[in-house]
């Protein structure tokens, strides 16, 4: 089951975008308690990252629980499945030159700035 059967959220994957991810997925076992369709695993954690939301907080509509898309995810990171699925992200947006890196910036907004420039005070402090 690929195709959605509700309104599709703006986080969730094109279906280009599911044929390009699936392939980096692990397989399935076949025995065993079926697993949640991972599309609809994928695009409820996907929702959760992009909104910021808790994960109870991922709408009913999704065809995956919030518990099943948290674990899938720690899953992901831990078997290395999330990391690579970024690097081969970012090197295709290389490759097709959606990312230029020539004009990047460091984000300092953690760095405290100073305001203004410092002015020394006319009267002298008291060494007594």
């Amino acid at each position: 089951m690929d195709k959605l059967t509700r309104k599709p959220y703006r986080s969730d994957l094109s279906d280009g975008q599911w044929r390009k991810i699936k392939q980096w997925l692990p397989k399935t076992k076949p025995t065993g308690r079926p697993r949640a369709n991972e599309r609809e695993v994928i695009n409820g954690i996907l929702y959760v990252l992009s909104t910021g939301c808790r994960w109870d907080d991922l709408p009913h509509d999704i065809a995956a629980s919030p518990k099943t898309c948290n674990r899938r995810l720690l899953e992901y990171q831990r078997r290395r499945v999330w990391q690579k699925i970024q690097a081969e992200l970012l090197k295709e947006a290389r490759r097709r030159g959606y990312l230029n890196l020539n004009n990047a910036y460091h984000d300092a907004s953690l760095v405290k700035s100073k305001k203004g420039r410092t002015v020394k005070s006319d009267t002298q402090e008291n060494t007594d």
